[in-house]
């Protein structure tokens, strides 16, 4: 009976411990479970916390991008005779689909881009023409008026393809131009397509321009030194550097210079009591040359190149003629005398574009001072010399006729001729018209006609005469 017992009581005694055992392995082993993570949704950026407060996003180095109209050709036609063509075709900017390409590049920067409605406002209120945008100083202007760091022009190709062309906040070009094949439709494929293109190379090009991070390591105190006077760094620049402002601009022409030959025809009518003792002048056509010299000062301000005030002229323009007289018939028969015929005009111009557009002409006034001579030198000839200084008013007008390359520049108006004790002048005309073509690069080449009827009254004579300098000029412009 009693060994039963002792069994009992170990039996209980084991199993109390092995139930303490399972408790304590229990509380050391709890199911308890960490707090779960939340899960981040699918394409959330990373915030300040998980990233340190850096924006790692791939548009992180990419400026506010300026994207201008796609410049397209539009053809009208309008009523006619029948069997000729009276269409007329012109480029313009599209502005309804501009909306389109603006949403596709900002959906690919992630924003950074310029509404399409700011941009179209800015293009207004600048009064950017066609013919700006594609000039440097236009893109240029464009991008302060918004704050853009870069801007981007859509034009077609010959193969009907839309290319992009990207350009910094100084308006010169960036990296090489993207192209999208048979865009001419315009659609919003064409749009998304475009953009997508756009984006990955505004990327790659802003970080090609970002500097690369380096780790900052501070530098130990450097060592007293004594006071020494360095002079200042040399300005070094690259044998090819060139002045972006001096690159030829046919929008922003500051100097021009031509240099041509021509031929000059005189005509000499001369009237009153004393005509009868005049020799008969005969006058034939004779070879000239001529100098002309252009300076635009309004042109050399930034600020005002683009401006549609800007067209302020200073001009110079020398003839000189090879002539001689020769005496024929009578007791003058082969008398020779030399001759001095050359003409000398010094005048400014102001002219304002009255409208926007490409082929908006350009009117405004022009003033200054005029000498044309003819004089016979050691000569027993019965003949006049004259000398003609005047002033001259003008209207100038000057009309675009293939963008911004060939123009027709002409002026017209009339001389008030200086008088002097013997002389007397009379009202005069005075005018011009040229061809101006700016065919490629610096060369610049006019062609047309400078002409004067000139009248004055000398003692018992009344002197009219026609003169013309028809000539061809060649030079350059920058």
């Amino acid at each position: 009976m009693l060994n039963a017992a002792r069994t009992l009581l170990t039996l209980v005694a084991l199993w109390a411990s092995v139930a303490a055992a399972q408790f304590e392995l229990d509380l050391t082993g709890s199911d308890t479970k960490k707090a779960p993570t939340p899960e981040k949704k699918k394409g959330e950026k990373p915030g300040p916390a998980d990233e340190g407060g850096l924006d790692l996003s791939s548009t992180a180095d990419v400026k506010l991008v300026l994207l201008l109209p796609p410049v397209v050709k539009v053809t009208t036609s309008q009523g006619g005779f029948s069997g000729f063509d009276t269409r007329k075709t012109f480029e313009k900017f599209d502005f309804a689909a501009h909306k389109r390409f603006v949403m596709a590049l900002a959906k690919a920067l992630e924003g950074k881009v310029v509404a399409a409605e700011a941009a179209q406002a800015a293009i207004t209120s600048e009064g950017i023409t066609l013919a700006l945008a594609r000039t440097s100083a236009g893109r240029a202007k464009l991008a302060r008026a918004v704050g853009a760091a870069q801007v981007v022009t859509l034009e077609f190709n010959k193969a009907g393809g839309l290319v992009a062309t990207v350009h910094g906040d100084d308006g010169e070009p960036q990296g090489e131009p993207f192209t999208v094949a048979n865009a001419a439709g315009l659609t919003q494929k064409h749009a998304d397509e475009m953009g997508g293109l756009l984006g990955q190379g505004l990327i790659a090009l802003a970080k090609a321009k970002a500097p690369e991070s380096t780790p900052v390591v501070q530098a130990p105190p450097p060592p007293v030194q004594e006071d020494v006077v360095d002079a200042p760094p040399l300005e070094v620049v690259s044998p090819g550097a060139t002045r972006k402002g001096w690159s030829p601009d046919p929008d922003r022409t500051r100097v021009a210079v031509a240099v041509g030959g021509g031929g000059v025809l005189r005509g000499l009518s001369v009237d009153g009591e004393s005509a009868g003792q005049l020799a008969e002048l005969r006058n034939n056509g004779v070879a000239g040359v001529g100098v002309y010299a252009q300076v635009s000062p309004l042109q050399f301000v930034p600020s005002l190149a683009a401006s549609r005030w800007a067209d302020l002229e200073l001009e110079v323009h020398f003839r000189r003629a090879f002539v001689r007289a020769t005496g024929v018939g009578g007791s003058v028969e082969g008398t020779r005398c030399s001759v001095t015929d050359d003409d000398l005009q010094l005048r400014g111009t102001y002219r304002v574009k009255v409208a926007t557009g490409t082929y908006a002409p350009l009117v405004g006034l022009g003033a200054g001072w005029s000498q044309e001579r003819t004089v016979f030198e050691a000569c027993s000839l019965p003949l006049v010399s004259a000398t003609y200084r005047g002033l001259d008013a003008q209207l100038r007008v000057r009309q675009p006729l293939f963008r911004n390359l060939v123009a027709l520049d002409v002026a017209f108006g009339p001389r008030l001729l200086q008088s002097d004790q013997t002389t007397s002048g009379r009202l005069s005309l005075a005018g011009e018209a040229w061809l101006d073509v700016r065919p490629a690069s610096v060369l610049f080449l006019r062609a047309g006609a400078r002409g004067s009827r000139l009248a004055a009254d000398l003692p018992g004579l009344v002197v009219t005469e026609t003169r013309f300098f028809v000539a061809l000029e060649v030079g350059a412009f920058f």
